[in-house]
């Protein structure tokens, strides 16, 4: 996420007793989803106490000691016998590096180690991480948390109650044992002085592949405070929306930075003490201060901006746990099934949390994820038989014989309309995409997956995915899955005010049998969104039309899946054109057109499926990534709208024919002004032909230029010309009469990556931005 300073209102420091902060009134906010109303309440400013964190939290960065010793709130390193422990002996020179404690340091092959990362390494002896409790802990409660991996051994957790802060003695009390080669570990005991926790490993085969441990130490000497939470909560928010900051903690003051910065310790840090209006993408994070100077952990609050593009622009199988490519506020993934649901009746609680997790992780990123309600789970297929008519033939698929991994074998015979054998041969189809045997299983699925996202307002639900006979995600007729799947689902939602998504009419079939389909069934009012996958951008006027033709006003038309193209023009290509279009339906709805990229990642691998189409490539971006970043720097604003009072010469004008060259304008938050020009090479010469005038101009000789008069433009600041890399040269520009500039703007690129890019895909494409005063 991008970080921009807040605009502050002018503030003093503050602490309060109360719980909450002062009424938000002052900062009138029209959008009730996040302007929630806060009883106001008056406290006394005054400064937030320096913080006093625990001696005992956080402490395995004590790894990395100086000395190898037994003392309060230390790490030291032994080898355990009959007899007792005995401290390791520090390297530093030879065989043994400086951070290093062997129990024989005339062992070159570092046998019985540990390291001060973490690393142990043993065999069958006994090596033990000691963590000595302060003091000050004594007869409060000590938390440990953490993980321990090795190569395949025991691990146990000791706790040795000898009151020596200066030894390790006594009879060892077992609190946690384990035997295997990986472990989490959550325990709570209450701390006496001088107690000592010893974290060992032993009789592990393989002395040379060191295990690790990984520990959090907490103890209760400074009660924390409580968590900072925020109102409305982390996520999309509109612009100048502000933000109530709240602890549960009596008496404690918040600090907060809107840098990234931690609150707790960085100079940035600020007092809070009203509200706080949100104008750019914020990383806010803040902490709370008890009276005591405890610090509580740091809450991690991002926002970001409620757009137009944003919410135009999606990715699908992109992150969860943090904001998408360019921030788009979209994503899309499966909601199974089967993962949830793996025995008919039994929920698996844990995987409903982690999807309610990722969903809220999203959501607290600015990301609104479109679910996709598929597909059978196993024990729900259906295994007795069943058949369909497709295209005028009829599919008559036997019981199960068999399976064979994900797949049912049974008999398949398929007859002409005559009633002739075409085949009838043994098949196997996918078992997740054969139709229920009982479609009521998959209606109790639905209202399961709606009554469980509903709560993290997830409006939109996606039915299926590419249902269609040879789609591959799909065992069966276009009817048996509107009576089965669709209409049932989408009964459903709507009963809980939610709306549908169509489950995206695959690109391989006609979009004349997509609008006949919805004929068939009535069923265009049953569906909010008319999705296709991998269409021609065209399309989605066509199915508007249709949509219109048929009663419903203001349709909402999205392409969930679209892009897994190797051009790495496409975004900058097809973006444009239909996000103006889109404008151009004067709608208020902000989701009434999407364009979901698939697939956010791919390794950078050229063996690799999916490599160079993705949106990221390995660890960077691709260069539809890179076109993508700069596009949604230029479309940034809260509000966007067409902006056509422009003309070129040769001549271009808005176009959704993706073989015909376009200009789109985009107007800005009503100052900001953006072209997106695209100049096809129309023969091997590249030459490019206005069709309206006859001229010709030859895009790589010379220094071709397009001229562009721009009307309605006032107290003009700047104007560039911006490269798909976002790459601006400043241009000089004219008057053309009243509030009217014309300027010639270069249509070859002086970047030669960019230059060969444009050379390559036999189009130019580049942008001209205007800001103005």
């Amino acid at each position: 996420m991008k970080k921009h300073p807040l605009y502050l209102l002018a503030s003093t420091a503050a602490a309060g007793a109360l719980l909450i902060a002062p009424s938000a009134q002052a900062f009138a906010h029209t959008n009730p989803s996040t302007s929630p109303t806060v009883r106001a309440a008056t406290f006394t400013p005054s400064e937030c106490p320096a913080t006093t964190p625990n001696p005992t939290t956080d402490n395995v960065k004590d790894y990395q000691l100086a000395s190898n010793t037994i003392g309060p709130g230390r790490w030291s390193y032994e080898a355990l016998s009959d007899t007792g422990a005995t401290l390791l002996q520090k390297g530093g020179s030879g065989a043994f590096a400086a951070d290093e404690w062997a129990l024989d340091l005339t062992k070159p092959e570092h046998a019985w180690y540990v390291k001060a990362d973490g690393s142990i390494g043993t065999d069958w002896r006994p090596i033990a991480q000691t963590y000595t409790v302060p003091d000050e802990a004594d007869g409060k409660p000590v938390h440990l948390t953490g993980s321990f991996t090795s190569p395949g051994g025991r691990f146990r957790i000791l706790l040795a109650h000898d009151g020596d802060s200066a030894a390790i003695a006594g009879s060892l009390q077992e609190l946690f044992t384990y035997t295997g080669t990986s472990t989490n570990f959550d325990k709570t005991f209450t701390a006496a002085k001088g107690d000592d926790i010893l974290f060992v490993s032993d009789s592990v085969q393989t002395w040379w592949v060191p295990g690790k441990l990984q520990a959090d130490i907490t103890s209760e000497v400074n009660q924390p405070a409580a968590p900072v939470t925020s109102l409305p909560a982390p996520g999309t928010i509109d612009v100048s929306t502000p933000v109530t900051l709240t602890t549960k903690t009596a008496g404690a003051c918040i600090r907060y930075t809107t840098d990234g910065s931690d609150p707790a310790t960085s100079a940035t840090a600020i007092t809070y003490t009203k509200p706080v209006p949100i104008t750019a993408d914020t990383d806010l994070k803040a902490v709370a201060i008890g009276v005591g100077g405890a610090p509580s952990t740091v809450s991690d609050l991002p926002f970001v901006l409620n757009e137009p593009f944003r919410a135009f622009a999606g990715v699908n199988q992109g992150p969860t746990s943090a904001a998408n490519v360019a921030d788009m506020q979209w994503g899309r993934q499966d909601f199974d099934w089967g993962t949830i649901e793996p025995e008919k009746g039994k929920i698996d609680q844990a995987a409903l949390d982690k999807y309610v997790q990722q969903f809220t992780d999203a959501k607290a990123h600015g990301v609104t994820i479109l679910p996709v309600l598929a597909y059978t789970a196993g024990w729900a297929a259906n295994r007795t038989g069943y058949s369909y008519e497709f295209h005028g033939k009829t599919y008559q698929y036997g019981p199960v014989t068999g399976t064979e991994g994900w797949n049912f074998i049974r008999q398949l015979k398929v007859t002409d309309s005559s009633g002739k054998v075409i085949s009838d041969a043994s098949v196997q189809t996918n078992i997740g995409r054969t139709p229920p045997q009982d479609p009521k299983d998959w209606a109790d699925f639905v209202k399961l997956a709606v009554d469980t996202l509903k709560p993290l307002g997830i409006t939109y639900f996606q039915v299926w995915n590419e249902a269609y006979p040879g789609s591959g995600f799909w065992e069966g007729g276009m009817d048996q899955y509107m009576q089965d799947i669709q209409l049932p689902a989408a009964k459903i939602i709507h009963a809980a005010g939610m709306k549908v998504v169509y489950g995206g009419w695959i690109c391989g079939a006609p979009l004349s049998e997509y609008i006949a389909l919805l004929d068939k069934w009535k069923a265009w009012k049953s569906i909010d969104v008319y999705d296709m996958h991998y269409m021609p951008i065209g399309t989605m006027q066509t199915i508007y039309a249709a949509a219109q033709k048929r009663g419903i006003k203001n349709p909402s038309v999205w392409q969930t899946e679209i892009g897994f193209t190797t051009e790495d023009k496409f975004i900058a290509d097809i973006y444009p054109r239909v996000f103006h279009w889109a404008l151009s339906k004067g709608g208020s709805n902000p989701d009434q057109v999407k364009l979901i990229y698939f697939a956010d990642w791919s390794p950078n691998d050229p063996a690799a499926f999916g490599y160079n189409r993705t949106i990221k490539s390995g660890d960077g971006l691709s260069t539809k990534g890179k076109t993508l970043v700069t596009l949604a720097d230029l479309l940034r604003g809260s509000k966007a709208t067409t902006y056509d009072s422009f003309t070129t010469d040769p001549g271009l004008k808005p176009e959704l024919n993706e073989a015909l060259s376009t200009a789109n304008g985009f107007l800005l938050d009503g100052k900001r002004i953006v072209l997106a020009i695209d100049l096809k090479r129309q023969n091997q010469a590249d030459i490019f032909e206005d069709q309206n005038t006859g001229d010709t101009i030859h895009l790589d000789f010379g220094e071709p230029t397009i001229t562009v008069t721009l009307r309605n433009v006032h107290n003009v600041k700047s104007l560039d010309r911006v490269d798909l890399l976002g790459n601006r040269t400043p241009l000089t520009w004219t008057s053309a009469g009243r509030n009217a500039i014309q300027v010639q703007v270069p249509i070859r690129d002086t970047d030669p990556t960019v230059h060969d890019l444009n050379q390559t895909e036999n189009e130019d494409v580049f942008y001209l931005s205007v800001n103005q005063g």
